[in-house]
């Protein structure tokens, strides 16, 4: 199941993408994935949410092989204006 491994994968460039912010909490990533890509949506939600600690995943549909990073959505820090 390649899915666990695209999904810890993901995990670490948000978490990357956050440390550029200190403070930020990251909250959601969107992929798109193409119907070409060989992965399969329903697993690779099932393994994001076992390894994701509390973000959440949306899937958007791509194209051919794609398999991209759509968005990463960050809670900024308390107090933060």
């Amino acid at each position: 199941m390649h899915e666990l491994g695209i999904a810890e994968s993901v995990l670490e460039a948000v978490r990357r993408e956050s440390a550029r912010y200190p403070g930020s909490r990251p909250t959601r990533v969107g992929l798109r994935i193409g119907p070409m890509a060989g992965i399969d949506s329903a697993s690779l939600s099932f393994c994001f949410e076992a390894v994701g600690g509390g973000v959440a995943l949306t899937i958007e549909a791509g194209d051919r092989d794609q398999l991209d990073i759509s968005f990463v959505e960050l809670e900024e820090p308390d107090g933060a204006d």
